[in-house]
C-alpha cells in the first residue's frame, strides 16, 4: 500500500524549497513585461524582451549580493555582445561560421572562472541559438532589447536578494541536513549482509560526493560574507554550519571497517538491530531541515522510539562475546554520541548557544574553495590533459558543423534548434552527454504528445496561454533537479506558444523532432573525435587522496599525542582529506561509464576507492577522540595501536596508488 503521508511530504519539501521560489519569480519577470508590452502593441519586442529575461534566470544561480551583482555585470555585457555580432553575422556566412566556432570556445572556456561563469557561457551560446531562429532585422534595437530584458531580470534578482539576504545560505543549511540524512540511510546498507560490500561503498561514495559540494556551498555562501561574520547572526549561522558539518563527521566515524562488523556480528545478530536505529536517526536528522526552511525551532523527536530501538541493541550487545561486544559498545558509543549532537543542534538553534571551539576568523578564508581567476588559470587549462580545453575545441567543431547544417537547409526556420541542442546536451564526459541527450530526447518526445494533447481539449486561446505559462513554471521548476521533466515542461509551451503564434504546428513539430534529433547525434558522435579522457586526472586525483588523508592522520596522531585540541589544523586536514575523496569519487564514476569502459578491469581502481573510504572514516572516528577529558593511559594505549594499524592501511593505499599509476592504458 503507497504511503501517501510519506509521499505528500515529499512534494511540499520540494514545493516549499529554493528552486520552487526561483521558479515562480522567473516566471514573472519572464511574463509580465511580456504582456505589458504586447498591449502596447509591439509583439516582437515582447517576444525579445520575455526570451532575454527567461535566458536571464538561467545564469542567476543561488549565492549572496556579491554573486548577484557579478552574474549581473557578466550577463548583461555578454548577451549585448553576443545579440549584436551574432545579428551583424546573420548578414553572411562567411561571418556566422567564424563567428559561432569562435563564440563556442570562447564561452565553453569561460568555465575555468568556475561554475557562475560557466553556466552564463553556456546561456550565451543559447542566445546566439535564439538569435539566429528570430533573424533580427535591426541589431542595434534587438540588442537593446535583449539588453533590457537582461537589466530588467537582474534589478528583481539583486532586490529580493538585499531583502532576504540569507535565503540561499537557509536553503542550503535545510538541503545539507537532508543530504545527511540520505547518506545516513546509505551507511544502512554497510550492514546489511545480503548487499554486497563493494556496492554499498559505491552508494556512500557517490552520496559523499553531494554532502561534499553542498558543504562547500555552505562555506561558499557564509564564510566571504565579511560584514555577517562579525555580526551576531554571523555567530548563529557559523554555529549551526559548524553543526552540520561535525555532525557529517560523526556519521562517517569508524571504529572498525564494515567488513569485520558483518563477519562478526552477521552469525550472532544485532545488524538489524543497528539498520533499524539507523533508519530512525535518519528521520531525526531530516527534521532538522524545518529549522531553517520555517525559520523556527522544529521539536517534532523521535527520541521514545530511538530510545527503545538503543535498548534492544544494548540487549543483544549484553549477549555476546568479547569481541562481538566490542563492536557493538563502539556502534552504541557512536549513536549515543550523533544523538547528543541532534540535540544540541536543535537547542543551538533556539537558543543561539554555540555547540563547541570553532575557528578563529581570520582563518576562514583558508576553508574556501575560490574559482581562479585572471590570464594564468586561463593558460594552464590550455592543455590536453585539462577536460575543458578539448571540450571547449569540441564544442567549436560542432557549432561549427551545426552552422553549415543549417546553412545547407535555408528554408527551414528552426535549424537553429540543432545549435540549441548542441549548447544544451554537449558536456565534457561521454556519460553525461549520453545522459542529457536521452533526457532532451524523451522529454522533447513527451513534451509534444502533452502539448498536442493540451491543444486538442482546450480550445480557448486565453486558457492555452494560461496553461502555458504553467509549463513555464514547471521548466524553471525541475530545470535543475530533473533535466527530463524541464524539457517535457518547456516543450509543451513551446508548442502552444508557437501555435497561437504561428499556427503551422504540423511544421513546427516536425522541424522540432528532427533538428534535436540531429543535434542530439552530433553532441554524442563529437566526444569520439574530441575525446576528454579522464584517465590522467583520475590518478593525480588518487595521489591527492593518499597525500590528504596522509596529512589528516599525521594531524590526528600529533594532537592525540601532544594532548592538545587545534581545530583550525583538524578541520581544515578533514575538510582537504574528505574534499580529494569527493573529487576521487567523482572522477571514478565518469571513468566507468567512458566507452568501452566495461570490457575493463577495474578491480584495483575499485579496492583502492574502498579502502581510501574506510581509511577516512577510520582516520575521522579516531580524532573524535581529541579532547582533554576523554584521554587516559588504558585509551591512549589503545589509540596508538588504532593508529599503528591506520598507519599500515595508508601504506596499503599508497602502494595501490603506485600500482594504478604504473597500470599501462588499455
Amino acid at each position: 500500500m503507497p504511503d501517501y503521508k510519506s509521499t505528500s511530504q515529499r512534494i511540499f519539501k520540494f514545493i516549499s524549497g529554493e528552486n520552487s521560489g526561483d521558479a515562480l519569480r522567473n516566471v514573472l519577470t519572464s511574463i509580465v513585461p511580456s504582456i505589458v508590452i504586447f498591449y502596447w502593441g509591439y509583439l516582437d519586442i515582447a517576444i525579445t524582451v520575455g526570451i532575454s529575461a527567461l535566458l536571464s534566470s538561467l545564469t542567476d544561480l543561488p549565492g549572496n549580493r556579491k554573486d548577484k551583482w557579478k552574474s549581473a555585470f557578466w550577463c548583461i555585457l555578454l548577451f549585448f555582445v553576443a545579440s549584436m555580432a551574432t545579428a551583424y553575422a546573420l548578414s553572411s556566412p562567411w561571418l556566422l561560421l567564424p563567428l559561432l566556432i569562435i563564440g563556442a570556445f570562447i564561452c565553453t572556456m569561460l568555465s575555468v572562472f568556475g561554475m557562475r561563469m560557466g553556466i552564463i557561457g553556456t546561456l550565451v551560446l543559447i542566445l546566439i541559438s535564439f538569435t539566429i531562429g528570430l533573424w533580427p532585422a535591426d541589431p542595434m534595437t534587438f540588442s537593446v532589447q535583449i539588453t533590457l530584458g537582461t537589466m530588467w531580470y537582474y534589478v528583481v534578482s539583486i532586490v529580493q536578494v538585499y531583502i532576504s539576504p540569507y535565503r540561499s545560505l537557509r536553503h542550503a543549511m535545510s538541503d545539507g541536513f537532508r543530504s545527511i540524512a540520505a547518506l545516513l540511510r546509505a551507511k544502512a546498507l554497510c550492514y546489511d549482509e545480503r548487499i554486497p560490500i563493494e556496492a554499498a561503498y559505491n552508494e556512500l561514495g557517490r552520496l559523499h560526493i553531494q554532502v561534499s559540494e553542498q558543504q562547500e556551498t555552505i562555506r561558499f555562501l557564509l564564510l566571504r560574507e565579511k560584514n555577517l561574520m562579525k555580526a551576531e547572526d554571523g555567530k548563529f549561522w557559523l554555529n549551526q554550519a559548524y553543526g552540520l558539518i561535525d555532525l557529517y563527521e560523526l556519521l562517517t566515524a569508524l571504529d572498525y571497517d564494515y567488513e569485520s562488523i558483518r563477519k562478526t556480528l552477521g552469525p550472532v545478530g544485532g545488524l538489524k538491530e543497528i539498520r533499524q536505529l539507523i533508519g530512525m536517526i535518519a528521520d531525526e536528522i531530516e527534521s532538522l531541515t524545518k529549522n531553517y526552511r520555517n525559520k523556527t525551532l522544529n521539536n517534532v523527536s523521535h527520541k521514545s522510539s530511538i530510545d527503545q530501538a538503543l535498548n534492544q541493541l544494548i540487549a543483544v550487545r549484553d549477549q555476546q562475546d568479547i569481541e562481538a561486544t566490542s563492536i557493538l559498545s563502539a556502534i552504541i558509543e557512536n549513536i549515543r554520541s550523533i544523538l547528543d549532537f541532534i540535540f544540541q543542534i536543535r537547542t543551538a538553534f533556539n537558543t543561539g548557544t554555540v555547540l563547541q571551539n570553532v575557528v578563529k576568523q581570520h582563518e576562514h578564508k583558508y576553508f574556501l574553495s575560490l574559482p581562479p581567476k585572471g590570464w594564468r588559470a586561463l593558460k594552464k587549462q590550455i592543455t590536453f590533459h585539462s577536460t575543458i580545453f578539448p571540450f571547449a575545441l569540441r564544442l567549436a567543431v560542432l557549432f561549427g558543423v551545426g552552422g553549415l547544417v543549417g546553412l545547407a537547409f535555408p528554408e527551414y526556420r528552426y535549424t537553429y534548434w540543432i545549435l540549441l541542442t548542441i549548447a544544451i546536451v554537449a558536456r565534457p564526459g561521454f556519460a553525461t552527454t549520453q545522459k542529457r541527450n536521452y533526457q532532451r530526447i524523451i522529454g522533447t518526445l513527451t513534451g509534444i504528445l502533452l502539448g498536442l494533447l493540451l491543444l486538442y481539449t482546450i480550445a480557448d486561446g486565453a486558457t492555452l496561454l494560461i496553461v502555458a505559462a504553467v509549463c513555464l513554471y514547471g521548466f524553471f521548476l525541475f530545470n535543475r533537479p530533473n533535466y527530463l521533466i524541464s524539457v517535457l515542461f518547456i516543450t509543451a509551451a513551446i508548442v502552444i506558444a508557437l501555435n497561437s503564434y504561428e499556427g503551422n504546428i504540423d511544421d513546427i513539430l516536425g522541424s522540432r523532432i528532427a533538428f534535436t534529433l540531429i543535434g542530439s547525434l552530433l553532441a554524442a558522435i563529437g566526444y569520439f573525435f574530441i575525446p576528454t579522457r579522464q584517465k590522467k586526472g583520475m590518478l593525480n586525483l588518487a595521489g591527492s587522496v593518499v597525500r590528504s588523508n596522509s596529512a589528516y592522520f599525521q594531524v590526528v596522531m600529533a594532537l592525540l599525542k601532544a594532548y592538545t585540541v587545534d581545530m583550525y589544523s583538524l578541520r581544515l586536514a578533514r575538510k582537504k582529506a574528505q574534499t580529494a575523496l569527493a573529487a576521487f569519487s567523482d572522477a571514478t564514476n565518469q571513468l566507468q561509464k567512458e566507452p568501452g569502459s566495461k570490457k575493463k578491469d577495474w578491480s584495483e581502481l575499485n579496492k583502492f576507492h574502498m579502502l581510501a573510504y574506510r581509511i577516512n572514516s577510520l582516520i575521522v572516528g579516531l580524532s573524535l577522540h581529541i579532547s582533554l577529558q576523554n584521554q587516559s593511559d588504558l585509551k591512549s594505549y589503545l589509540l596508538e595501536d588504532r593508529g599503528k594499524a591506520i598507519g599500515k592501511l595508508l601504506v596499503q593505499l599508497d602502494e595501490l596508488s603506485t600500482a594504478l599509476l604504473n597500470k599501462p592504458t588499455s
